[in-house]
């Protein structure tokens, strides 16, 4: 993601990690029982499939803002030239 670690990533990140701690935990007692720790499994796919689409979200602003940045500054180096130009007629 570039170095770029909005609040919303490292939100999801630290609640995966906490998801991840649990089921760990529920694995390891004798006492739990099957459905919490599949209730788990499917709260911690659901995080990690959030996690894909907000990173792939925030790839695409980037991708998007780099774009409009590379067009914007091609089109205000053409009108610098043209002020330059317009500066020595004179």
């Amino acid at each position: 993601m570039q170095g770029i670690e909005p609040k919303l990533h490292t939100s999801l990140m630290d609640r995966m990690e906490c998801f991840r701690t649990l089921l760990q935990e529920a694995m390891d007692n004798p006492e739990s029982q099957s459905s919490d720790i599949l209730v788990k499994i499917s709260e911690l796919d659901e995080l990690y499939d959030d996690y894909l689409l907000n990173k792939k979200n925030l790839e695409n602003s980037i991708k998007n803002y780099r774009e409009y940045h590379n067009d914007l500054r091609r089109k205000l180096t053409v009108r610098l030239r043209e002020l330059r130009k317009k500066a020595k007629e004179k």
